[in-house]
């Protein structure tokens, strides 16, 4: 895969970035675009402290000419005054009457409020004729009835404003929910060109990246500008594309907003996707520490507790979590993860569903729900969830995964095999994936391609930071994965590569010691060597076992056989 370039970092005076965002922040709030106005002002805080407005940090192209004079203004006060009031009925969810309120205004901010309340009252009725999660009518087939009158407005009104970024990145989502990809890559690209601070379009475009390619193609219509770095790592990020450029992008941007939450958040998760545990959860206490009350991708950080087996410690976050706020999906997740750990599925079970009965959309809820279910062996459930899981991010490996290990269990190896698949895609350095398609492969009696998929399996960690310390010629010594090779290559009658990885898997004694691995391994090359009659080879591997206390009555009766026939072969005089 190509890697993503690092920006050029050059020279700028940081007050223009910092007027830049403060007004980036202020126009997404006065369109209620809440979550895309707390990024903007949280990374507008994270920048240095007291740095004179000569400090030179970034090379930055100014968004907008005269600081946006002009722009967001109304044609005269009795529009001004219904935009103030249909925003105030926007905060509390009346979404109705704000658009009704702001029906017929024709400033840029009225005529956005209009239409995004409209999406969003679509949006709320959706949510309120949705069935239980996962209940009998649950089918995920409720539609937001208001999106083809959306639709029809917004291309008449870009038809005269072709360049209005907001409404490009509403007509954008709206596309989107109506799995019109291509035509909402262009809006949306359209916006982001047009005003490169509407994080709210970003964070929407990323959704629409399937592959590192596609984040690479993307670049080509994408402005020169900080904000496209921004991009860059967060689909990078959500591809599990983690590589020395990526890294480098993170550490260009920490070099610009050093106290930013956010980007630590990003690189506690690139070290998630790599499975170096430890620095992530180390990054993550230092969030907590730093931000208390920080909620967001809380998630991820009891997922790495969970993996470590720190019970306590996922106590811990879980009670800071429901103190600050018991109703954030974030938090139910957290305390899904605790009961998960001390084995109660179904009280964790009920934390996932409220996770989701808050957002439907959650992704990280589906997934854990679909595990959950796996644990208490309703597999038919675990497969729907795991499903959902795909409908909101085509691009979560866990969930493709998770469907595979449910229809093999359900010894549908074909299906399996397919799911399998589609996860080592997004993942083709995991050796957890190649290993699970090669027992597929071995299934379905195919021992070629379970060969090539095991042996991918041990190059997959080799060279990256979750390879372990034991390494043999690009390979990693993965014990039994050598051992299923061997014994796979002694299933088709190729004997001699056979002794090869077993005699692999001696060469991984030194670092773990005696083990079940090294002693199936010794007895199998023991049997080798002795019907080849090398028996001096034998006999040492033999005694070895029996010196370890491995297969002791095995490795007696073998020691005793082989001195038998040297003994027959050299009789003493």
């Amino acid at each position: 895969m190509a890697s993503p370039a690092a920006p050029e970092i050059g020279k700028h005076d940081l007050m223009i970035l910092r007027k830049e965002l403060r007004f980036a922040s202020i126009r997404s709030s006065d369109r209620c675009l809440f979550h895309a106005a707390k990024w903007l002002a949280e990374q507008l805080n994270s920048l240095p402290q007291n740095v004179p407005s000569s400090h030179h940090y970034l090379k930055v192209q100014p968004s907008l000419p005269h600081d946006g004079a002009g722009l967001d203004t109304f044609v005269n006060d009795d529009e001004e005054d219904k935009y103030h009031l249909a925003k105030s009925y926007f905060n509390v969810n009346e979404f109705d009457r704000a658009a009704r309120v702001v029906e017929g205004c024709v400033s840029s901010k009225a005529a956005f409020l209009c239409l995004y309340s409209k999406f969003m009252a679509g949006e709320k009725r959706k949510d309120e004729e949705s069935e239980m999660v996962l209940g009998p009518l649950d089918g995920n087939v409720t539609a937001n009835k208001e999106l083809p009158i959306l639709t029809k407005k917004l291309e008449t009104m870009l038809a005269d404003n072709k360049e209005d970024t907001f409404l490009l990145y509403l007509y954008g989502v709206v596309l989107l929910k109506q799995r019109n990809e291509k035509p909402a890559y262009q809006a949306l690209v359209r916006s982001v060109v047009s005003y490169p601070y509407n994080w709210a379009a970003w964070d929407e475009l990323k959704t629409i990246t399937r592959s590192i390619e596609d984040v690479n193609r993307a670049m080509l219509d994408l402005p020169t500008h900080l904000m496209t770095s921004f991009f860059q790592l967060l689909a990078s990020q959500e591809l599990y594309h983690v590589n020395e450029g990526v890294y480098t992008l993170v550490e260009q941007l920490t070099d610009v907003f050093p106290r930013s939450s956010w980007l630590k958040s990003q690189r506690a998760l690139l070290s998630y996707h790599v499975k170096d545990y430890e620095e992530s959860e180390k990054i993550f206490d230092e969030i907590m520490q730093n931000d208390p009350y920080r909620l967001d991708f809380l998630d991820h950080y009891s997922n790495i507790l969970y993996v470590m087996d720190k019970r306590s410690k996922l106590a811990f976050v879980a009670q800071v979590a429901s103190a600050t706020d018991k109703f954030r999906p974030e938090t139910c997740c957290v305390i899904g993860n605790y009961f998960s750990m001390r084995s109660e599925h179904e009280k964790s079970i009920m934390y996932f569903r409220r996770a989701l009965n808050l957002d439907r959309n959650f992704l990280s809820a589906w997934t854990l729900l679909g595990h959950e279910f796996v644990e208490l062996k309703n597999t038919h459930a675990a497969i729907e969830s795991y499903r959902r899981a795909i409908d909101v991010n085509r691009k979560d490996y866990r969930a493709w995964y998770g469907l595979g290990q449910a229809y093999e269990v359900l010894e549908m190896n074909y299906y399996a095999l397919y799911y399998y698949q589609r996860a080592g895609a997004l993942r083709p350095y995991d050796s957890q994936m190649w290993a699970a398609m090669a027992a597929c492969y071995e299934k379905m009696n195919r021992p070629d391609d379970a060969i090539k998929s095991y042996k991918r399996a041990l190059s997959g960690n080799a060279g990256t930071s979750a390879a372990t310390a034991n390494q043999w010629d690009g390979f990693e010594l993965n014990t039994k994965t050598l051992i299923k090779i061997a014994k796979l290559y002694e299933r088709v009658k190729r004997s001699d590569e056979a002794v090869h990885y077993m005699e692999m898997c001696l060469k991984a004694e030194p670092d773990l010691g005696p083990s079940e691995d090294i002693a199936t391994a010794k007895s199998w090359l023991a049997h080798y060597e002795k019907e080849k009659l090398n028996l001096g080879r034998a006999l040492q591997l033999a005694q070895e076992l029996f010196d370890a206390g491995l297969m002791v009555e095995d490795s007696r009766a073998m020691v005793r056989d082989i001195r038998n026939q040297l003994d027959m072969d050299h009789p003493r005089i």
